[in-house]
């Protein structure tokens, strides 16, 4: 316990945590405190006022935003795909144009998802087979606004299961996870890169503790002191909901709840990336890496940014709606949880492995240059 709060105490007092601590808590109350203004109490009453939008399993809502842009894509010639999850502009040769366009005449006629997969299949294939149209990206269609009885529903749900706060914790843990994902791992290797010149390290390995020990110590101390600035926007939130909603039946535990499991595997993972980079390159390279993670995981999340989670390293539920779709895939993000947990633990035993290599003389890392002796 000692050694966890020397390392706490040291990473914490650090100037990347400082400047993470600033970023991350400005990120976060940037994007989410104009959100707790928008009242969640009142019921919807009018019927005809345009409600947010909701994932559905209509195949009708399907059907027309599938055609509707395709229709847009095909008259301009300009189809987006998404290749390696980049966003990219593809124009069609005068040939496949048409092809698209025959295409777009059988999808009119389809009358069931199965034969609107079989009419747009051939335009996923001309567009190199990352594009909206194919049969498993499909659904990313499937939205629409409430009709206002599906908005009483989820009213009903945000007020009685979410009790008004588990409903802003959600936005919270999707606009926190943004940060979390990439923030950490700079913090990290340039913490290490700090006691590598400083010649921390080999004080370290010169005693008598065990790598295991150390290691994890390190780690979970770095856990907690970036878990710090996302803990503390949670109270900040809390209170402004609190405010906001006197004397309503509030869960107050819904924000930390979010953070815990939510935001927390994301954190890990990135925190876990953050050593596994220092340990194999000795540098900032594995940033780099994360970079392209992090932004591959955002283009894929912004397909359907309402809800979705998958297998993506950033669940997404910007929304204070679609409540529904949540409850009701929330076993899939608790899979989705629990995996990246388990792919931290994976990241922080290689690193292990590694950094026993390098104590033992074996490894040195990859370098651009000579290491320094």
């Amino acid at each position: 316990m000692k050694l966890f709060w020397l390392e706490f105490k040291r990473f914490t007092t650090s100037l990347a945590f400082v400047l993470y601590t600033l970023v991350t808590v400005g990120f976060i109350l940037l994007n989410v405190w104009p959100m707790i203004n928008r009242g969640l109490a009142t019921a919807p009453v009018n019927p005809t006022a345009r409600y947010d939008l909701i994932t559905t399993t209509d195949f009708h809502a399907l059907k027309t935003n599938a055609l509707d842009q395709l229709k847009e894509e095909h008259a301009d010639n300009a189809y987006v795909t998404y290749p390696f999850g980049f966003a990219k502009s593809v124009t069609l040769t005068a040939g496949a144009q048409a092809k698209v366009g025959q295409a777009l005449n059988r999808a009119r006629q389809a009358d069931t998802r199965r034969g609107l997969e079989k009419a747009l299949s051939p335009v996923g294939q001309l567009l190199g087979g990352h594009s909206d149209y194919q049969a498993a990206n499909l659904q990313r269609f499937a939205v629409r606004p409430m009709t206002l009885a599906e908005a009483r529903r989820d009213h009903t749900l945000i007020m009685r299961k979410d009790r008004i706060t588990g409903t802003y914790a959600r936005l919270f843990a999707d606009i926190a996870s943004i940060i979390v994902c990439i923030l950490p791992t700079i913090v990290i290797i340039a913490y290490c890169y700090t006691d590598r010149r400083a010649q921390v390290r080999p004080i370290m390995q010169a005693k008598a503790m065990g790598m295991p020990k150390w290691l994890v110590t390190r780690y979970a101390a770095s856990v907690a002191g970036l878990l710090i600035p996302v803990l503390m926007t949670a109270l900040l939130l809390l209170g402004r909901v609190i405010l906001l909603y006197p004397g309503a039946a509030l869960d107050y535990w819904a924000f930390f709840k979010a953070a815990g499991f939510w935001i927390l595997p994301t954190l890990l993972v990135s925190t876990a990336v953050g050593f596994l980079s220092d340990a194999l390159f000795s540098n900032f390279t594995g940033f780099a890496l994360q970079i392209g993670w992090w932004l591959i995981t955002m283009m894929i999340g912004a397909h359907q940014v309402i809800g979705n989670y998958g297998w993506l390293l950033i669940p997404r539920h910007n929304s204070l709606h679609n409540v529904s779709f949540f409850y009701a895939h929330y076993s899939e993000l608790a899979i989705n949880r629990l995996g990246y947990t388990l792919l931290a633990i994976v990241f922080l035993g290689l690193t292990m492995v590694l950094m026993n290599l390098q104590r033992e003389g074996k490894y040195r890392g990859f370098h651009l240059r000579p290491a320094r002796r």
